[in-house]
């Protein structure tokens, strides 16, 4: 092309980028009243975002005209995108032609004739290189997704008495369109850039191509099981650095993102573009993490979240299990186990687990509470030690035994998930809060103490929650150095409700 060509060219663009989004509108309009079939294959894409991707592209294109070579890699991309839409090489006429429209409606008399043949003899030669580069990169890609394809996702859904303590409106948020800040701006966007893929090395890359384009490209082994579609996250990365310059989701990223709960750094490779420098980092690297992630579901991914975790267990219990027979036994755990249950359950606690005789509750889960975890946790405490009474009254008459409990309570950071063998997982909390809960738990017996709560759950209750005893400093199992325990004494005359 020639210089003056070239110049028109970039003049002419200058003129149409005040009014992207219109230009934009008008070939989207254009081309699906052309053909109209080709309407349904973008059903699964936001015409808004992808509008602005095409007035980029073009911009990049533009600008980058006279190294045809560096942009290659770009078109193959954008052709391999546009075949994966279903959009076939006979459809790039048709595109062509509502593009030069769109160009025609906006600039008038500006866009003459010449001007339109000039911009035609480029998009020709570009549309040529996306549907050679769309044939090579689809071929490959079928190729590599037969060779490792697994299992379908499985969606699994939240069992009924877990979705009491996670409102489904509050655990599916992800980030929208409506509420996320704009697209990454083209002005001044490099042609290329390096992504770091730790642990994988460092690739020169262009704008718009996605992350998992730009790794396999440069011989990174990375998963992708629907064959780089969307409907699979084993291409999974975390963004450590750089998210701004990562376009939106699309509809496809959206939607899994809303499913397995992903936080904004979390994203699907196959469909995260980027037009900047960005640090990644790979989460599937073998055929066993290809597995969970095919699995799993919102449970599985690990989030942060404060809340008060308590744990009771029975003082003495080892001796009544020599003494009575396994149907008195389990029959005494159920009854006490319903006892407390209830008086978790009354003060929104989440039962996480029974260890034996022993029992973990999590406050906090559900972010509408608006009672603080801390206040919900130590009325719970105080509520299961007088349930108790009854409990002993029906255990001396009818077993000649009374059960006594030591509880601990400690607040702060957990992380949350599910936990286990893929047959048998369990959403569950761990971290130091859960173990200081534990040790606070055991060292009741230590201290002659009912209840013992943390430092931090001391500072978190308001005052006149709870009437203390005395407070100490207690060296726990496994932990360095000494903490402040804090009794908690139950009102002679507590009663629970009913």
């Amino acid at each position: 092309m020639k210089p003056k060509q070239i110049e028109r060219l970039k003049s002419s663009f200058k003129m149409l980028e005040p009014f992207c989004d219109t230009v934009a509108a008008r070939f989207y309009g254009n081309l699906f009243r052309m053909k109209p079939e080709l309407k349904k294959r973008f059903e699964i894409v936001d015409i808004t975002t992808q509008g602005s991707l095409v007035m980029q592209a073009l911009s990049v294109l533009v600008n980058g005209i006279q190294d045809q070579e560096a942009l290659r890699p770009i078109l193959a991309n954008l052709g391999y995108q546009h075949a994966s839409y279903g959009v076939k090489p006979e459809n790039y006429d048709v595109a062509i032609e509502a593009l030069l429209m769109a160009f025609r409606d906006t600039l008038g008399e500006q866009f003459d004739p010449e001007l339109e043949v000039v911009w035609q003899q480029m998009l020709i030669k570009v549309t040529t290189v996306m549907i050679e580069g769309g044939h090579y990169l689809t071929n490959r890609k079928a190729s590599e997704a037969s060779q490792t394809r697994a299992s379908k996702v499985v969606n699994a859904t939240l069992d009924n008495y877990l979705a009491r303590f996670l409102p489904k409106d509050d655990y599916d948020r992800t980030e929208t369109d409506a509420n996320a800040d704009p697209d990454p701006v083209i002005e001044g966007m490099p042609q290329t850039f390096t992504v770091e893929f730790v642990g994988d090395g460092q690739v020169e890359a262009t704008p718009f191509q996605s992350l998992l384009d730009i790794s396999v490209n440069a011989g990174i082994a990375h998963a992708s099981e629907c064959g780089g579609r969307g409907k699979c996250t084993t291409c999974r990365v975390v963004v450590l650095e750089g998210l701004e310059n990562c376009l939106h989701r699309t509809k496809p990223e959206a939607r899994m993102a809303k499913i397995k709960g992903f936080p904004p750094e979390l994203r699907i490779a196959c469909q995260a573009r980027v037009v900047g420098p960005v640090k990644v980092r790979r989460l599937v690297h073998d055929s066993t993490d290809i597995k969970e992630a095919m699995v799993s579901h919102r449970n599985s991914e690990g989030r942060e979240m404060n809340l008060a975790v308590l744990f009771a267990d029975i003082r003495g219990f080892t001796k009544f299990a020599e003494d009575n027979l396994p149907y008195d036994i389990v029959h005494a755990l159920n009854r006490y186990f319903n006892a407390v249950g209830l008086i978790i359950d009354k003060h929104e606690g989440f039962i996480d687990k029974y260890m034996g005789d022993g029992v973990m509750a999590l406050f906090g889960l559900n972010p509408k509470r608006a009672e603080h975890p801390c206040v919900d946790a130590v009325n719970a405490a105080v509520g299961m030690l007088c349930s108790l009474r009854e409990v002993n009254e029906y255990m001396s008459a009818y077993l000649g035994h009374e059960f006594r409990i030591g509880i601990g309570i400690d607040f702060g950071t957990v992380v949350m998930g599910e936990i286990g063998f893929n047959l048998r997982k369990q959403f569950t909390a761990i971290g130091d809060t859960v173990n200081i809960a534990s040790r606070l738990e055991s060292e009741t017996k230590n201290q002659e103490a009912d209840i013992l709560v943390s430092d931090s759950v001391r500072r978190a209750l308001p005052n006149g929650v709870c009437r203390y005893g005395h407070s100490i400093e207690v060296a726990l199992k496994g932990k360095s150095g000494f903490h402040t325990a804090h009794e908690v004494l139950i009102p002679v005359d507590f009663q629970v409700q009913q």
